[in-house]
């Protein structure tokens, strides 16, 4: 009797007790409970230093049916990747291209329109392409993307650039010279003395006027200011060939399908193209007696260009030719 009043007392007393408080301290206990077995199997497994300097690592029983020379396999637990996979892959190498004579002609619509090369190094950073692209024309040097385009300038030589298209080699010619397979030179290093030959003639200018082409020259030698500001300038193109679209564009100009000379007019700065003598749409047909339409004394002037001393620029303007000599 007294035990039953015992249990329904004790069953009276648990219904008053607050249920919320309660759960909230049992859950703090279990927290603390499990900080304390974690803490423990931590410090089991941190070496511990003796007094006499040395390390002391914990030991541990092994398990009765392994042996006791036996290691931990991390074997299958690296294989699990439990951190993720880590990213190998390589960047992708370009293939190396050991004879420019084996590249096709490119279909890709650009025109290469000029460049100034390194005769002996088709890898060389001053050299640089005048590329006409969908996005209009720019300077390119090597491993620069063409405008507009998936393919980029892996070569420069000095009638043709290679470029590297999707994973090949393709050959883009100098506008105005036919595709081969023989470049100039011998191993990829040119012969100067084979471009410049025997200076020609200078060449009549190939237009068609309805009356004779008169002709007028423009000597600019005496002016010192503007003989220095051309020596000045053309030091900064042979040392960063791409600004040379800052100071002059240049367009090839045809007639029938015939290369008749380029078209030139002034870049982002139009001060030294003006103080030239030179105007808008000027038509260079020959350099120094070089015939431009000609793409072998074309290349032949190129050659000349860092030692000379002289330029004698003959343009066509309003149906008359016009000799602009410069003293460099």
């Amino acid at each position: 009797m007294e035990s039953t009043r015992f249990f329904e007392q004790l069953d009276i007393t648990i219904r008053k007790l607050p249920h919320q408080k309660l759960s909230n301290l049992l859950a703090v206990i279990m927290v603390v409970y499990l900080a304390y077995v974690s803490s423990t199997i931590v410090w089991q497994l941190v070496p511990v230093e003796s007094t006499n300097g040395s390390v002391t690592v914990p030991s541990y029983a092994p398990a009765s049916n392994s042996s006791s020379s036996a290691e931990t396999d991390v074997t299958s637990l690296l294989s699990l990747n439990l951190f993720g996979k880590v990213n190998q892959q390589k960047p992708v190498v370009k293939p190396k291209v050991d004879n420019a004579k084996s590249a096709p002609k490119t279909r890709l619509n650009v025109t290469l329109t000029g460049l100034v090369a390194d005769a002996n190094d088709p890898l060389s950073k001053s050299s640089v392409a005048i590329i006409d692209s969908s996005k209009g024309q720019n300077t390119y040097g090597v491993d620069e993307k063409i405008d507009g385009t998936n393919a980029s300038v892996y070569q420069i030589f000095i009638d043709r650039v290679i470029l590297y298209v999707s994973g090949r080699y393709e050959t883009l010619m100098l506008d105005g010279i036919e595709f081969s397979t023989t470049i100039p030179g011998t191993d990829n290093k040119v012969d100067r003395a084979s471009l410049i030959q025997e200076r020609p003639a200078p060449a009549a200018p190939r237009v068609e006027a309805k009356e004779p082409v008169d002709k007028k020259r423009l000597d600019q030698r005496e002016n010192i200011e503007l003989s220095q500001e051309l020596r000045e300038q053309r030091q900064r193109l042979f040392e960063d060939p791409k600004k040379l679209l800052d100071v002059i564009r240049i367009r090839p100009f045809r007639r029938d399908g015939q290369l008749q000379g380029y078209r030139l007019s002034p870049g982002k700065d139009a001060k030294l193209f003006n103080e030239v003598g030179l105007k808008r749409n000027d038509l260079a047909t020959t350099i120094n007696g070089y015939d431009l339409t000609d793409m072998q004394q074309a290349l032949s002037v190129m050659a000349e260009l860092k030692t000379m001393t002289e330029a004698t620029i003959t343009v066509v303007r309003d149906d008359a030719s016009i000799d602009i000599i410069l003293a460099l």
